[in-house]
């Protein structure tokens, strides 16, 4: 039976998100949300390291947003989580759920023993000689690491009641009715810049078509501004933030250090996300992107927006996902809203998924 409240819980690189979403009718309603830091260390490459610390962390976020609910849907995505979209001879749901281990082997590069799967059946047709097929997106998330982050989560004294994958909980929040640009045609493609971790999933009209998880995010441009002018990471961080991007690749290079350094790692970067999707478009059976929504704590880097967008040749703009939930009494400014939002896509995403079960 599907639920009427339900909290989304993101534990990302830099700290831990919730959001408390009232499911009872459409939209729904943005009921709390709350954000922890964590320490440097605690969560690397998307992967819990200290459950403590983590737990610790959660158990300050309830207290300070003041969740009673402790019942909570939890994403993942690190290099431990795939999600393959492979084609099937048509079968049941029921049974499909029964076979899918013996099915997936060769899709997923885990052993299935040692991996928790799931999936979603996208669409059914027939082949030229009459075969009925199935196009199914498969879930594997490893075991030990799944079990790594239920266990920070019952520690904390919350009750893990499902496991998501972060970017299907972005497109839930972003996605839907032909996404976050509009009615227009074509595929979407939503890029979430984290930390650590950078979030890229294409769908069509809400439905997921192709998923990456890379290791990459806003600390790696901290951390090569932190090196190269022989700073803190804290004190990288905020000249980070105070510098931004030039408004287009190929301006004239600045004569200081900080932007220089800055500019070499984000075309690096912002060519990781263009070889990505271009790889995923050379496929033979990819949706045509058309466009791209920008979220994350990542992307509130000065002139990213501009900068993928030039890349990609395609029309980038920042996800907003208050503009798909009314808004509860959240005790938050307008402007404080507005530097939260960026943050929310996941947990909100998150707490969405609850309402599918």
């Amino acid at each position: 039976m599907a639920t009427k409240r339900a909290i989304g819980l993101d534990i990302g690189t830099s700290g831990v998100r919730a959001a408390d979403v009232s499911l009872a009718r459409r939209p729904v309603t943005l009921e709390g949300f709350g954000q922890v830091s964590l320490p440097a260390g605690a969560i690397r490459d998307g992967e819990l390291i200290d459950q403590g610390i983590v737990a610790e962390a959660l158990g300050q976020l309830w207290k300070r947003a003041g969740f009673r609910n402790k019942k909570v849907n939890v994403g993942v995505a690190n290099q431990h989580v795939v999600v393959r979209a492979i084609d099937l001879p048509q079968m049941e749901e029921q049974e499909l759920r029964g076979a899918l281990q013996f099915q997936v082997q060769e899709h997923i590069p885990m052993p299935v023993e040692d991996a928790v799967l799931d999936f979603q059946i996208l669409d059914e047709y027939l082949t030229e000689s009459n075969e009925r097929m199935m196009k199914v997106l498969v879930v594997a998330a490893q075991k030990d690491m799944v079990s790594s982050v239920i266990g920070a989560v019952t520690q904390a004294g919350l009750d893990p009641v499902g496991v998501d994958v972060t970017p299907l909980a972005l497109v839930r929040a972003l996605g839907e009715r032909g996404g976050a640009l509009g009615e227009t045609s074509g595929g979407e493609a939503i890029i979430d810049v984290g930390a650590g971790i950078t979030n890229i999933v294409v769908h069509e009209g809400g439905i997921t078509r192709f998923v990456r998880i890379l290791l990459i995010g806003g600390n790696q441009l901290t951390e090569a501004l932190a090196a190269g002018m022989g700073v803190s990471f804290e004190d990288a961080e905020g000249m980070k933030q105070r510098v931004g991007l030039a408004s287009a690749a190929g301006a004239p290079p600045s004569t200081e250090s900080a932007p220089r350094i800055l500019e070499d790692r984000a075309a690096s970067y912002v060519d990781e996300i263009r070889g990505t999707l271009a790889y995923y478009q050379a496929q033979a059976e990819a949706v045509r992107v058309t466009r791209a929504v920008l979220t994350g704590g990542g992307s509130k880097l000065a002139n990213l927006e501009t900068r993928l967008a030039d890349a990609l040749r395609l029309p980038v703009e920042q996800g907003r996902t208050l503009q798909r939930v009314r808004l509860g009494k959240l005790g938050l400014s307008e402007s404080q809203l507005a530097d939260a939002e960026p943050l929310m896509a996941a947990s909100v995403g998150l707490a969405l998924g609850m309402a599918e079960e």
